[in-house]
């Protein structure tokens, strides 16, 4: 059977002497489907009871193929998602079923790059309004300084702030999302997918420019991906996804010296190695 080095590896460290997670997930679980004219409807179990901290400072990866619910659980974290149970805690708050007017502070904790940033950077707007736009309540020369700046942080210069994001690579447009999210210096940043729609070369130098940000903005990492590869040169724990439920959960080198679930080995094999 499934051994539960699952949420038990992602909270063992809970004991009360350490500083408390920053983000701490509980027993969530969601169901979807409708219950039928006659109560037959099909219910799918998006989660099933997954738990597990993360530390300030962690750069956590969430691993699994489509249909793991890493999507779902995702929503959840973030606030996106009221429905089903559990308690998902952000820096000691509970955020699970409150109101979106209780978590305007959340969103200004936890910001969120997408795999296509262009789904996410309204085309009519330019690079410096779409950077800018989280910012509320900052005075136009300081939010220009502070959008210049972060463009500079994100290896890109100051001169693409006048530009409309279409004149754009795909690597580019992601560092401008990225500076986006950066905006608001936010204590969490959520990779959801972010450097798997970028082509390899693109993609290796997209998760050094993350490794630099977490390190400098003294960020907590949360990095959802299909890839484990990928999963491993940007992350330092991983907890492994599979059927709604943590697998298995640990330090990345470990659990990529030596995988203690099927599922973990499984997909250590299936995906060729990415050199960098």
């Amino acid at each position: 059977g499934v051994r539960l080095v699952g949420s038990e590896m992602c909270i063992r460290d809970s004991n009360q002497t350490e500083e408390a997670p920053l983000l701490a997930a509980r027993e969530l679980t969601r169901t979807y489907g409708r219950t039928g004219l006659f109560g037959g409807g099909r219910q799918v179990q998006a989660l099933r009871g997954v738990s597990f901290d993360v530390r300030a400072g962690q750069r956590f990866g969430i691993v699994g193929e489509s249909g793991s619910g890493k999507s779902t659980l995702l929503r959840m974290l973030t606030g996106l998602e009221g429905a089903g149970s559990g308690s998902v805690t952000v820096g000691g708050e509970e955020i699970l079923g409150r109101k979106e007017r209780h978590l305007r502070w959340l969103r200004d904790t936890a910001q969120i790059v997408f795999q296509d940033p262009m789904g996410s950077l309204d085309p009519r707007m330019r690079v410096q309004d779409v950077v800018a736009e989280p910012l509320r309540g900052v005075a136009r020369e300081q939010r220009r300084s502070r959008v210049e700046t972060l463009l500079e942080d994100v290896g890109l210069p100051r001169s693409v702030a006048e530009r409309y994001p279409h004149e754009f690579s795909g690597g580019q447009r992601q560092r401008i999302a990225i500076a986006r999210a950066l905006i608001t210096r936010p204590k969490i940043l959520v990779a959801d997918e972010a450097v798997s729609a970028l082509d390899v070369s693109v993609r290796a130098q997209v998760l050094n420019l993350l490794d630099d940000l977490v390190r400098d903005y003294d960020l907590t990492m949360l990095f959802v991906s299909h890839d484990l590869h990928v999963v491993r040169h940007a992350c330092d724990t991983v907890a492994v996804m599979q059927h709604g439920r943590i697998v298995e959960c640990g330090p990345a080198a470990a659990l990529f010296a030596e995988p203690q679930h099927s599922y973990t080995a499984s997909l250590l094999e299936s995906v060729p190695r990415v050199a960098g």
